[in-house]
């Protein structure tokens, strides 16, 4: 009689070359520890069910674009899939960068833009409440606040402020004050984000 399948626990070494590559590959985990753990299991059921005829892709950027599925819900799930990282920091060449980050995009649209939408709700409520939150002789009189947003979160603001000005309302844009390629930190003043905060919903 053949013996129940169990699960199997294993233990692995990666040479400091390596290392160093996931590092390169993460740069924004402090421990890398973390980074190896969360990937073993994804190449090893990978190579498995390559070896039993359970997983055939139909190309190499079939693979790829799998593969990188993975990995961002694992270790990046809010994080939008960019060309930026996928040439930078992955080191795919620059056409196989652009088409992947395309491909990857149109499969994350509408997830990525739900969940922009309640983080961006969420960091507004969280500025407001810390504004009304001050004692009355420590808010500012241009009652600036100055959050960090994804930078869909922030079109998603810019969005919101665009249909409210469009329907009549005094509103003001938000400044940028830094932004990189995935981060803008924006001054908007608190009075204009509760005007946005109910308009998000509708975006």
């Amino acid at each position: 009689m053949a013996q129940a399948a169990s699960e199997l626990s294993i233990t692995f070494v990666l040479d400091p070359t390596r290392v160093s590559k996931l590092r390169s590959s993460f740069p924004e985990f402090e421990d890398i520890q973390e980074v190896a753990t969360a990937l073993a299991p994804l190449m090893t059921n990978e190579f498995i069910d390559l070896l039993a005829g359970e997983k055939r892709y139909m190309s190499l950027s079939h693979q790829y674009v799998e593969w990188l599925q993975q990995v961002y819900e694992v270790l990046l799930p809010e994080e939008e899939y960019s060309y930026d990282r996928l040439y930078n920091e992955f080191n795919f060449p620059p056409g196989t960068a652009q088409y992947l980050a395309r491909v990857l995009r149109e499969r994350q649209h509408s997830t990525l833009h739900e969940k922009a939408k309640s983080r961006l709700r969420e960091q507004i409520s969280r500025e407001i409440e810390e504004y009304d939150g001050l004692p009355e002789d420590a808010k500012p009189a241009a009652k600036p606040r100055s959050p960090r947003l994804a930078v869909r979160e922030y079109s998603l603001l810019v969005m919101a402020v665009d249909r409210l000005a469009a329907k009549g309302e005094a509103m003001e844009w938000p400044r940028i004050t830094s932004r990189s390629s995935r981060f803008v930190v924006c001054t908007h003043d608190v009075d204009q984000l509760r005007k946005v905060l109910p308009e998000i919903e509708r975006l």
